[in-house]
């Protein structure tokens, strides 16, 4: 509790000071190069701490199955609770509301300049998130391996600090970037509240495939919904099961979120084109605002990609409140 206290303080301060300083618009630009620094850093010592433990290098082949059965049973859930909402609701599978008359597409060529920039600047950080993980798997392996045990026990123990200390500064600086972006709150004026039903219906169909997961695989109940809960924040989400000393469950977690993430890039232009666009949105989960939302501005529509952003930041606040509850229970 205490954790989680510190994290929502510390986003709380950042927007804060985001909001104080809308008139800096490049305050964004420096704020996202350093989240992208103190996200290999954190990566790469959470790559330390996994590969020198004994378990997870053993596991690694069931790890990747149970992340991978995991994440498809997950998207799965989020997409079909999209759905339902969606028919509730009386949305068409373009997002429109049966009265709405259907509107052309009416991007400009600077945005899908910008949209094209941001994919390729995405692809360059999910290379280095890449090459971060398996540098620290491979250190941690070799320092278990080759190092005396008190030179690998303090090396650990920095390692664990530098965990803790990037994972504050991420939710800082997740903080200023909501609170410089002045159009979060406007975006929620224009859509309205019934648009929360999308994020918070995905996250509950997610969470009971957790438990279904659980019961039929045979697996920790509290651990496989703090896997879960994570949403495709991988940083975030094991950053804060590995501080609970639960090393498996970070690497799952990590590997689920990771996994989340590369499924749904690959997947969520065939749902949009097949099924529909607020499936694409739910199944992305805390990626919807991220990574994946170049490409689902790109495959649906820009008013789709405000409800992206807002389906995205909803999961993204709910990480580090879920997660510490869900490992209490």
């Amino acid at each position: 509790m205490k954790n989680l206290l510190l994290y929502l303080v510390l986003a709380a301060v950042g927007y804060f000071i985001g909001s104080k300083l809308r008139s800096c618009q490049n305050l964004t630009k420096w704020s996202g190069h350093v989240q992208t620094t103190v996200i290999v850093i954190l990566i790469f010592a959470m790559g330390l701490t996994m590969g020198s433990n004994e378990e997870v290098i053993g596991n690694l082949s069931s790890i990747g199955l149970i992340s991978a059965a995991l994440t498809i049973i997950v998207m799965t859930a989020s997409a079909f609770s999209a759905f339902i909402v969606r028919k509730c609701r009386g949305m068409d599978r373009f997002a429109r509301m049966k009265h709405e008359v259907p509107a052309a597409d009416t991007a400009s060529d600077s945005t899908e300049t910008e949209s094209a920039e941001q994919s390729t600047s995405q692809k360059v950080i999910a290379v280095l998130i890449l090459v971060s993980v398996l540098t620290g798997l491979f250190a941690g392996y070799i320092l278990e391996t080759g190092a005396d045990p008190a030179s690998s026990a303090r090396i650990l123990k920095y390692a664990g600090i530098i965990v803790n200390l990037g994972l504050c500064i991420l939710l800082f600086l997740i903080g200023i970037n909501i609170g410089v972006d002045s159009t979060v709150a406007e975006s929620f004026k224009k859509v309205g509240l019934k648009i929360l039903l999308f994020p918070f219906a995905a996250m509950i169909a997610a969470l009971l495939a957790a438990v279904i997961f659980a019961l039929v695989a045979n697996q920790g109940l509290r651990e496989t919904l703090a896997e879960i809960a994570g949403f495709g924040w991988y940083t975030i989400a094991s950053a804060i099961i590995m501080d609970k000393g639960l090393v498996s469950c970070a690497a799952i977690a990590f590997m689920h979120c990771l996994l989340r993430e590369y499924f749904s890039l690959l997947s969520i232009p065939i749902l949009a084109r097949k099924i529909g666009y607020m499936e694409t949105v739910s199944m992305a989960g805390a990626t919807a605002m991220g990574v994946c939302l170049p490409i689902i501005a790109k495959s649906t529509r820009s008013d789709v990609a405000v409800y992206s952003f807002l389906s995205g930041l909803i999961h993204n606040i709910s990480v580090p409140i879920l997660i510490p509850l869900m490992l209490g229970l």
